[in-house]
């Protein structure tokens, strides 16, 4: 390294010594590195192991569809803990609310469906949509798209569950109802060429045999649509935790919803 000599009007040379350039430098390094904002999403994609299936976990740079929201993949946003269950949140990083998505690797399609939930769920703000749902890229018969839903959709005395095949504006195509008080939540969509079920049982984790608590309990909700369904197409599975046209939650963060005991077994 090169030390530039300044001349001073006294016709003195002045010499910086290297060990002090060394430390302006760390410690402009150090300053720089504190500033920098801690980031929204993992550097390279991330995927997970649930249900017997993989899924990749979606990341964005910025805002986008639904809500708009920013998705992060970071290993603290969505996870799966030691007893397989997957953990999705909704939380706050560097000012911008952060939203998690997990998208299924492989098609599925026809067969029937289930999966527990638990957490706060009656407790959760307005704003808040969890959303478990089919989805084809190819935009024919609106993305193949069938949706189990909890969300008010920012509306504090609205219903909170919503079983729906798109387009929802259609009449006749979604059935809302609200949410009953339980420790916990199984949904059952049963998806066939000429009808889809669904079905919503409470606390089926209290029995010995969930599957079978599942296919003999009375359901607490039930509906059944008989409208234009879709063909599988390339259809797969979605499940996302977001804030309703971005709107953010009036409580602090972290939110979160756990998923468990998923199925799917094809017809």
């Amino acid at each position: 390294m090169h030390i530039r000599q300044q001349r001073k009007s006294t016709s003195q040379i002045t010499l910086r010594p290297r060990s002090a350039i060394h430390s302006a430098i760390l410690g402009f390094v150090i300053v720089i590195a504190c500033l920098r904002p801690a980031p929204l999403a993992a550097e390279s994609p991330r995927d997970i192991s649930f249900g017997g299936m993989m899924w990749g976990l979606r990341q964005t740079a910025g805002p986008t569809e639904p809500g708009p929201n920013t998705f992060s993949n970071l290993p603290d946003q969505v996870w799966v803990d030691a007893q397989g269950r997957v953990h999705l949140t909704l939380q706050k990083r560097n000012g911008v609310w952060t939203a998690s998505e997990m998208m299924a690797k492989r098609d599925t399609g026809y067969g029937t469906y289930r999966f527990t939930l638990s957490g706060a769920l009656k407790a959760l703000d307005p704003n808040i949509v969890f959303g478990f749902f089919t989805w084809d890229k190819a935009p024919e018969a609106f993305n193949r798209e069938i949706d189990v839903e909890l969300s008010r959709w920012g509306d504090e005395a609205g219903p909170d569950v919503w079983f729906t095949v798109q387009p929802y504006d259609v009449a006749g195509n979604q059935h809302s109802f609200e949410l009953p008080a339980a420790q916990s939540y199984t949904f059952e969509l049963r998806w066939q060429k000429d009808v889809v079920d669904f079905a919503l049982f409470r606390d089926v984790e209290a029995y010995a045999d969930a599957d079978a608590a599942a296919t003999t309990a009375t359901p607490v909700a039930r509906w059944s649509y008989h409208g234009a369904i879709p063909d599988p197409g390339r259809a797969r599975l979605r499940i996302n935790l977001w804030l309703f046209q971005g709107r953010a939650p009036k409580g602090s963060d972290p939110y979160e919803v756990v998923v468990s005991d998923f199925s799917y077994a094809p017809d």
